[in-house]
């Protein structure tokens, strides 16, 4: 990645004007370029004026040719900087840029957290649904092929094991066990038990959040598997939950009106 500066300066009366000229035109043809990562706008008051930085991030050096032509080097204006500026500087600085920052991290674990904890506008949470249910209801399949909460449950720990891997450097995993894994029957989650399925559940929560922790946002932009970035990765799981917390509610919802149709 590589970072492009340019720097002006307008009289102190002029600061406000000039800033709304870069917020609104200025800078629109560096979000407008393919390549561009993002544009950001510095401003200070000095004694001898209101100086103006425009922070420009890019994928490479061809991104930023696309914008300013093969002399990159070179500072690019417009005609509404004439009469402004106090003067026109020729060059612009470019540096090599590596971004070591965990925004993106820290916005995924706090959607895991919230879909598994609670805490979202949604006020569901997978916790939410399934504190309090006996082992009758979560095993229940009122309406024929209607899954179980158990069976929904199952399914989401599978993905989110099958994500784990994926974070892990295995891309094997859900190519070998996704046809007899990926939904098990009743007979068979019976077998484990409820609560060792909360239990899976809650482990796989933890191993998530651990490995995110260790992380960082260049990893989420890496493929795991050409075409498909470990960030694309990450938000489909936290999507597939969020599915599922509704089906969980909707299966909730059918038993509950089968047993107040049995007690009329």
């Amino acid at each position: 990645m590589i970072t492009r500066i340019w720097h002006g300066r307008t009289r102190a009366e002029d600061g406000d004007r000039y800033l709304e000229q870069l917020v609104v035109a200025g800078t629109e043809e560096y979000r407008q370029t393919p390549g561009n990562l993002s544009a950001k706008i510095w401003r200070k008051q000095e004694d001898d004026g209101c100086h103006f930085w425009t922070v420009t991030e890019w994928e490479d050096l061809p991104s930023i040719k696309a914008f300013a032509g093969d002399d990159f080097q070179r500072a690019k204006y417009y005609p509404d900087d004439q009469g402004i500026l106090l003067e026109f500087e020729e060059h612009v600085r470019h540096y090599e840029c590596f971004d070591v920052s965990r925004t993106k991290i820290h916005h995924y674990l706090y959607q895991l957290e919230q879909t598994y904890h609670g805490g979202n506008w949604l006020d569901e949470s997978l916790l939410g649904k399934l504190n309090g249910l006996t082992v009758e209801q979560a095993f229940a399949t009122p309406v024929p092929g209607v899954h179980s909460v158990a069976e929904i449950v199952w399914h989401c720990i599978y993905w989110r094991t099958v994500l784990i891997h994926w974070l892990q450097g295995d891309n094997r995993y859900r190519d070998e066990t996704r046809e007899r894994l990926n939904f098990l029957p009743v007979d068979a989650l019976k077998e484990r038990g409820w609560e060792a399925l909360r239990r899976e559940l809650q482990n796989t929560q933890s191993t998530l959040r651990t490995i995110l922790l260790q992380k960082d946002d260049r990893y989420l932009a890496e493929e795991y598997q050409p075409g498909y970035t470990y960030e694309q990765a990450v938000a489909g799981t936290i999507q597939h939950d969020i599915y599922h917390l509704g089906q969980i509610g909707l299966v909730l919802k059918i038993q509950r009106v089968m047993g107040e149709k049995e007690t009329v």
